[in-house]
């Protein structure tokens, strides 16, 4: 098999939301996070989503984008599919809208960007359970009777 350019990774990014103009093409990421703060587990994120950019290859590959955590036999989630770059000086922009997203624990998730199985870029995503945002009753004060 002859040698081709592996991609490079110039994005992984959480949000939201990502919002697509129909004329420009233009992408609008609302609510960058990199963290979720949760009051129960497992949680389930409603609505999580990805944008992964790409560049330097040529060619067709198979794309993963896969969140796992040490502590889970299995992924959280993992998208896979086939992927085609025209030119190495093309960006390609892929958004993936995950519904329901369930994260068992909290801790280190990792967000990875495999192309023909060969991880290419990863970033870590963290799970912190927080106690419930209500306000306990304020304690009376000693000196009323």
């Amino acid at each position: 098999m002859a040698y081709r350019e592996m991609p490079i990774g110039l994005a992984l990014l959480t949000c939201d939301t990502v919002i697509e103009d129909r004329r420009s093409g233009k992408k609008s990421l609302i609510g960058l996070f990199g963290q979720l703060n949760v009051t129960r587990l497992p949680c389930v994120h409603s609505s999580l989503s990805l944008l992964v950019s790409l560049s330097g290859g040529s060619g067709e590959y198979s794309c993963e984008v896969v969140c796992v955590n040490d502590n889970l036999k299995n992924p959280v989630f993992s998208v896979k599919g086939k992927i085609k770059l025209e030119n190495p000086q093309q960006v390609l922009d892929m958004v993936f809208q995950l519904r329901a997203v369930k994260f068992p624990l909290a801790g280190l998730y990792w967000l990875k960007v495999l192309i023909d199985d060969v991880p290419i870029m990863m970033r870590p995503l963290v799970v912190t359970l927080r106690e419930s945002s209500e306000e306990p009753p304020p304690a009376p004060d000693a000196g009323e009777a």
